[in-house]
């Protein structure tokens, strides 16, 4: 169908489910909720501005963008829940989610590494460094020091919110 350059600036719905492959129903209504009135009639049919139509017919849509169940339709809440529930299976099974338990007991297995590597530190130094007595309970001291501030820390990172 050749449309003249006047038809360019104004589109109608019909044309535009020529144009783009659409059902007249969804132009219809996705032109209602952006908020597009018609510019003018041509033959009896509304024609729209053919500048706003894109954005309406294809850009994002506020009411498809919902990120709040709680605002959603019924229907949709529970698409929205369901389609959540697949999404973290999926990225449990390809291994990008694990389990709270996993991680808790990952965390306490790297914190004990952690801790025993700082106290053995001062015997290493004792015993490979020869260092004084007043040295190593500086060092002794130091490493209680860093051992409560990562403490202090860690409590504070995975306090619940």
């Amino acid at each position: 169908m050749l449309m003249n350059s006047e038809a360019y600036e104004k589109w109608s719905i019909s044309q535009m489910a020529l144009l783009f492959g659409m059902c007249r129903k969804t132009i219809s209504k996705r032109l209602e909720q952006a908020g597009i009135e018609p510019v003018d009639k041509v033959k009896g049919y509304s024609v729209y501005p053919s500048d706003q139509v894109g954005p309406a017919l294809f850009g994002q849509n506020p009411l498809l963008v919902i990120s709040d169940p709680d605002k959603m339709q019924p229907k949709d809440r529970k698409d929205w829940f369901q389609s959540e529930i697949q999404r973290l299976q999926l990225e449990q099974q390809e291994g990008l989610l694990c389990k709270a338990e996993e991680v808790r007991r990952t965390m306490h297995t790297l914190v004990q590494l952690l801790v025993q590597a700082l106290e053995t530190l001062p015997d290493h130094l004792e015993r490979n460094c020869a260092l004084s007595p007043s040295t190593l309970t500086f060092v002794e001291n130091t490493i209680n020091e860093v051992r409560v501030s990562l403490h202090e820390q860690l409590i504070h990172a995975f306090k619940p919110r």
